[in-house]
């Protein structure tokens, strides 16, 4: 598993799943990777869009203005397809009151502005993707756009939860999960049935070594340890 495939899409790659309580790290983790990979980005089509229902996170990675103001903090779906034709990244904080329907503009809006540039490949991290995604209900029509087409059109997703069991709509079209602190035992076996991941032997290490986390590769069946990127915390 190399972290360095986790923002890049390739057209091959599936979406990812990065889960954490508050605090475990998982943010400190997205922001630096973010940021190694806007730094090594060659590639003048690619995109990222980072959406925060919490309205907070990576707003430390946009370049400022002559007067400090962020360039790239935008509050609407318009704002965010007019910063993505000049700007690599885009740090979407929506409106609270109106989420759902937001997210389902987002996604649509990206693939419309894949149709109209062929050549443009993105990765949507969608924090607190929990508050869009159950097992319980089904998963929205642009969510199920997103898992299904979204690989051959070059635009991938990285959902951020603070659980495991996201949709099954989704769950078929993950590739790789990253783990900072473990669900709950009650969905150890949830993980097995899903994505073949046992975490009961990673929970121990976890716990005595802060701000480490667990990465498992879904179609290998293999899963690895990382120390934790810094000792900073998220």
């Amino acid at each position: 598993m190399n972290l360095s495939d986790l923002f890049m899409p390739t057209g091959k790659t599936l979406h990812k799943v990065v889960v954490g309580q508050s605090g475990s790290g998982k943010s400190f983790f997205l922001e630096k990777g973010a940021k190694a990979t806007l730094k090594q980005n060659e590639n003048p089509n690619f995109r990222l869009v980072y959406f925060s229902p919490k309205q907070e996170g990576f707003i430390d990675l946009l370049p400022r203005d002559r007067k400090k103001r962020p360039i790239g903090l935008v509050g609407s779906v318009d704002e965010m397809l007019k910063n993505m034709e000049k700007n690599t990244l885009t740090v979407f904080y929506p409106d609270p009151s109106d989420l759902e329907e937001t997210m389902e503009d987002t996604i649509n809006s990206l693939f419309d502005m894949k149709d109209a540039n062929p050549e443009m490949s993105c990765t949507l991290i969608i924090d607190d993707a929990q508050v869009f995604l159950s097992s319980r209900k089904q998963a929205s029509d642009g969510f199920r756009r997103l898992a299904l087409l979204g690989r051959s059109r070059s635009l991938n997703a990285i959902f951020v939860s603070h659980g495991l069991i996201l949709n099954k709509t989704l769950e078929g079209q993950v590739d790789s999960l990253y783990f900072f602190t473990l669900p709950a035992p009650v969905h150890w076996k949830a993980g097995e049935e899903r994505y073949g991941f046992n975490p009961a032997p990673y929970v121990n290490d976890l716990k005595s070594t802060p701000y480490s986390f667990v990465g498992f590769d879904v179609r290998t069946g293999s899963a690895k340890m990382f120390s934790p990127i810094d000792s900073d915390k998220n």
